[in-house]
């Protein structure tokens, strides 16, 4: 499995779609002799259906199959970019884990049944703004060592439930030297896992995600507090919770600072 805390360069660097080959290099490779198909058996998932049978084709170029060749199969876990700057860097943040290889049969065909469209990992991601999309890819590389590769991306939509956050605010009229203290609730529907250690971040400057984060308790109940800086100027309290089928919940706070 590849580390979550950076950006996959061989995901991050190609295209998407749902068939593909890559752009042919000035030399023979398997990119130009090679084409990859990759389906999904539900193109959405939702909180009680998370997992999805890959099924894809490795043929040539001239449609002959291709029989007993190991396919590569990768999933990616989706995050919107919190980018204030607007600056022209890849909007995707890209949780990337290897499903292992599958072997063609004599038609060409591979299958990977049962994957879960999920994040598997135990602790609470990085990325704090889940775009609900998991990308799969399929990849048929005959040498790894000269950058060429045929493959395909299918991206199936998780639908995610909705959850809630009320708030109250100490003050609404801060100066630099204050804490502002925002008390408030997260809410699900019941039957949809422990609300418990659900992540509450508040924003006072549009150039952090978060200028100050805690947890819920069993209840949902949360307390959170940020000491008030002259130039903090935009106040925005959100939560982010572990579950990638979990959608988060934000509300602009109606705080302002007058710090002279």
């Amino acid at each position: 499995m590849r580390s979550t805390a950076v950006r996959s360069t061989a995901v991050s660097g190609l295209l998407l779609a749902a068939t593909a080959v890559v752009v042919p290099p000035a030399h023979g490779a398997d990119g130009d002799e090679y084409v990859v198909t990759l389906d999904t058996s539900t193109a959405t998932t939702d909180y009680t259906h998370r997992t999805v049978d890959l099924t894809g084709t490795l043929t040539r170029t001239d449609g002959t199959p291709v029989a007993d060749a190991p396919v590569q199969l990768e999933e990616s876990v989706l995050f919107d970019t919190w980018n204030p700057w607007g600056d022209p860097i890849d909007p995707t943040e890209w949780e990337t884990r290897g499903l292992g290889t599958v072997r063609t049969d004599a038609g060409g065909h591979f299958t990977l049944e049962d994957v879960p469209a999920d994040r598997v990992e135990s602790t609470p991601s990085p990325y704090l703004f889940p775009r609900h999309e998991v990308m799969f890819r399929a990849i048929y590389d005959t040498d790894p060592t000269d950058n060429h590769m045929a493959f395909a991306d299918t991206t199936v939509k998780v639908k995610p439930v909705t959850s809630a956050l009320a708030y109250h605010v100490n003050k609404t009229r801060v100066r630099e030297g204050d804490t502002l203290v925002v008390m408030g609730r997260i809410t699900w529907p019941a039957g949809h896992g422990p609300i418990a250690g659900t992540r509450v971040f508040l924003r006072t400057y549009y150039e952090s995600s978060s200028n100050a984060q805690t947890t819920t308790d069993a209840r949902g109940n949360f307390t959170v507090r940020a000491k008030i800086r002259d130039y903090d100027n935009e106040f925005v309290i959100f939560s982010a919770p572990k579950d990638y089928y979990m959608a988060g919940a934000s509300q602009d706070l109606p705080v302002k600072n007058v710090t002279p």
